[in-house]
């Protein structure tokens, strides 16, 4: 399967996708790396690290939203200052996402840029972080509120990794697989073809990459002309809004896609409500793609209403007294709405409460865009 090349007005890179891990034996004899590597992924893969990499240029991190702080940051730059390379260092960074944040925040800012390559292990990184420029750390209560943008100067996709990730991981990926699905621009969308898709993704390894290869084309359709994050490309936030806010509420028990996944249910409701997406749509989506694929057993203290507002209030994308939140009209195209009043985000939770715990709210919807 041929690579993509993004443009970047950094610097372009490369996204190559490789197969039983044989691109570690392009670093075996080069100088001047450091390998910054997720604890658990340096466990499972052991042997295939220790035969390719030295131990002595080896940093474990542990990829922990709590590790998401200057304060990890620091310790890494302490780690790597005392190594003889300064600008000429090259950081190989494999794991997830929070490790690719972390590590690309301190490449772009040690020595004031520094070379790194990043190695994704987890489908949600490899479907959707992994491009895109962003680092991002989390500062007290707030998540991502500190960052760069800074690529690596390539990225390698291996799917063998997918085989040990633990049910949450997949289904964390399968969350922004549903939404990198549903941008696509093809109208009227075909949700029958998508939930197809997510479906034969669960059972069919081979099919996996053929499914990243198309989110990742997807998700540079909307970054092209707006690397930075100023216009279109903000309509990847669709289903964050509520999404981050959840993670932070639920002290991450809510994986970053499956809570996306979650999100994009509120933003439909929130669509519905305002009369932009139709009962029927909604319905299918919410019942046949988005509840199939909410792996976890919920918790309602989560979903607390005015927890989620403040978490939303300090969302970053907000610009006015209003909240700001992505919503689908009825051809799913999708809109930045920054007028969101606080009475509709409560009408929209009300709604998500009836759609995640009917039974609990004594009645089980059919109609879910009315509640009883």
């Amino acid at each position: 399967m041929n690579g993509l090349h993004i443009k970047s007005h950094i610097t372009e890179y490369d996204v190559f996708f490789k197969d039983n891990f044989s691109f570690f034996t392009k670093w075996v004899n080069e100088k001047n790396q450091v390998l910054i590597i997720d604890r658990n992924v340096y466990n499972i893969y052991t042997d295939v690290i220790d035969s390719n990499f030295d131990v002595n240029n080896m940093y474990l991190f542990d990829a922990l939203e709590e590790n998401k702080t200057l304060e990890k940051v620091s310790e890494i730059y302490d780690y790597l200052t005392k190594r003889r390379a300064k600008r000429n260092l090259t950081i190989i960074s494999i794991g997830g996402g929070i490790t690719q944040d972390v590590t690309g925040f301190v490449a772009s800012t040690l020595y004031r840029g520094v070379r790194w390559i990043f190695v994704p292990t987890t489908f949600l990184a490899q479907t959707d972080s992994c491009i895109g420029s962003k680092t991002s750390l989390n500062f007290k209560k707030f998540k991502n509120l500190i960052g760069t943008f800074y690529p690596p100067v390539e990225v390698y996709i291996d799917t063998e990794f997918l085989g040990t990730l633990d049910r949450n991981g997949f289904y964390s990926g399968l969350g922004e697989s549903i939404k990198l699905q549903l941008m696509k621009e093809q109208y009227p969308k075909d949700i029958d073809a998508i939930i197809d898709a997510v479906e034969r993704a669960k059972s069919d390894t081979s099919f996996i990459r053929a499914l990243i290869r198309d989110n990742l084309e997807v998700k540079l359709s909307y970054m092209e002309g707006d690397e930075f994050d100023c216009g279109r490309r903000n309509l990847l936030n669709f289903g964050h809004t509520l999404g981050h806010a959840l993670e932070t509420t639920s002290a991450y028990y809510v994986p970053h896609g499956i809570a996306v996944n979650i999100g994009m249910i509120f933003a439909e409701a929130l669509s519905l409500q305002r009369g932009m997406l139709g009962d029927g749509v909604f319905e299918k989506l919410t019942r046949e793609l988005h509840l199939e694929n909410i792996p976890l057993e919920l918790r309602e203290k989560d979903f607390e209403c005015e927890r989620l507002l403040e978490c939303v209030k300090a969302d970053k994308k907000r610009v006015g007294k209003d909240l700001t939140i992505v919503l689908p009209d009825g051809e799913f195209r999708l809109h930045k709405v920054d007028n969101v009043t606080e009475g509709e985000f409560h009408e929209a939770l009300k709604d998500l409460h009836h759609v995640l715990f009917p039974c609990r709210c004594g009645v089980v919807q059919t109609n879910l865009g009315k509640r009883e």
